[in-house]
């Protein structure tokens, strides 16, 4: 068998490992919350229980009930279905394997590796253990530091030690969920911030914090492309999105602090908790954070979205045709036209679907806004969880199922499209006559 068939066929395998583990998660957590003495008000009805799963399995953060209303049992199994979710299956799944002195297989090693070409075989395994490291060292750190604010917000010392721990998965995670009755409205400062800065560093990626710990480990000189595109898209998205939306906020008269506006642009990519309602934002806010949802966090992370190296490599694409340069340069580095046509390739589709979703939520829900139904539609999409008001808790039950298919494909779909086309990618052996084709 040729090595193409062979990485081919590891390739479809994960794909259909990795969708086939989030559809197992949902199903299990769904099952769990219908168990009596889950939610406080009864037993959860069906079509809730399946939402309320699929949103913390795909680290989303929408809810139709909220948090508060689920017992400590059901609140637990939420927190541990969003770690579940934001880790990967198959990076819990291999980690259990690193833990047994198993390592990994083959195909598994070739799966991961496969998404960034200058991760070798060697050090998946490496990476993988950072990444499991990292993640419960950042949440525990994140734990206590966001639980003083709590505290001194005016909750009792276990009620807030447990909320800061589900705060604390939640942000890193990128999912959204809080056990407080109102987000994060009325919580201190201080625990606003340290949520804030998990939701960053989980939204960076494996790739990233793994180059980073590298260099200041001097294992090598200078971090690769990829987690400087990251780096500085990040933050560029950070310092733009909070100009923009306290810009907007000023200019309609409303009053948005700095600090709400930062928020805003780390939660909009893709955290979903809010420090002040959605719904007092006005409507230029809301399209500014609909467009960084759109752009979302980075690959590899717990973040949904386009991802921020996509959009910034089209750009990089973009800015090279407007300066007449013949190929895509990003750091003195050439970018191969493989990866930029996927680029393109990965925003079209994610656009397309948007759309998709917005016009099939406006039609399924006459009665509601356009707007807040856009909002609701994209936010699901690119598993952020803001809303505006009380949208999802007032969607009819086909809205509620609509909604649970978009943030499941939302969630696996950028990675599976890549594993489809990494799968799909051949090496070209015709060359055909050039011809030039009119646009514009």
């Amino acid at each position: 068998m040729k090595n193409g068939d062979l990485q081919s066929g590891y390739v479809k395998r994960g794909q259909s490992f990795f969708l086939l583990s989030f559809g197992f998660l949902i199903v299990l957590g769904m099952l769990l919350l219908k168990i009596p003495g889950m939610y406080d008000h009864g037993t959860l009805p069906w079509v809730d229980a399946l939402f309320t799963a699929t949103s913390a399995v795909c680290v989303t953060g929408l809810t139709v009930v909220p948090i508060s209303d689920f017992s400590f049992p059901g609140q637990l199994v939420i927190m541990l279905l969003i770690q579940s979710g934001g880790l990967g299956i198959m990076t819990l799944s291999a980690s259990i394997l690193l833990a047994l002195g198993k390592g990994l297989s083959l195909g598994n090693s070739l799966m991961i590796s496969n998404l960034n070409d200058k991760f070798s075989l060697r050090g998946t395994e490496s990476l993988l253990r950072t990444v499991m490291i990292y993640t419960f060292a950042a949440e525990a750190v994140g734990w206590m530091a966001i639980l003083p604010g709590v505290l001194l917000s005016g909750y009792g010392f276990w009620e807030g030690l447990w909320g800061s721990c589900f705060l604390s998965v939640s942000s890193f995670c990128n999912a959204g969920m809080t056990t407080f009755s109102n987000s994060l409205v009325g919580i201190h400062r201080t625990s606003q911030i340290a949520g804030a800065v998990l939701a960053i560093i989980g939204g960076l990626g494996v790739y990233v914090i793994y180059d980073v710990l590298q260099v200041a480990q001097h294992r090598q000189s200078r971090l690769r492309v990829h987690s400087k595109l990251v780096l500085v898209m990040t933050a560029v998205l950070l310092v733009s999105g909070t100009f923009g939306i306290w810009l907007s906020g000023w200019s309609a008269g409303e009053d948005i602090s700095w600090l709400d506006s930062f928020f805003f642009a780390v939660t909009s990519r893709t955290c979903g908790w809010y420090t002040t309602p959605v719904i007092k934002l006005p409507p230029i806010s809301r399209m500014l954070i609909m467009l960084l949802m759109l752009i979302g966090g980075s690959p590899g992370s717990t973040a949904g979205g386009i991802k921020t190296s996509t959009v910034a490599l089209a750009l990089a694409a973009i800015g090279s045709t407007l300066r007449g340069d013949p190929e895509t340069l990003v750091f003195k580095r050439h970018i191969p036209t493989v990866n930029v046509l996927r680029s393109f390739t990965i925003i079209l589709l994610f656009t397309l679907l948007s759309c998709v979703g917005i016009v099939f939520l406006g039609l399924m829900e006459p009665n509601m806004a356009t707007p807040d139904t856009t909002f609701e539609a994209i936010s699901a999409l690119t598993t952020t969880g803001l809303s505006v008001g009380d949208t999802t808790a007032h969607l009819s039950s086909n809205s509620k199922i609509m909604l649970v298919i978009f943030m499941f494909l939302g969630r696996v779909g950028p990675f599976t499209a890549l594993l489809f086309l990494v799968g799909r990618e051949k090496p070209g052996q015709l060359k055909y006559p050039e011809e030039r084709v009119i646009i514009g």
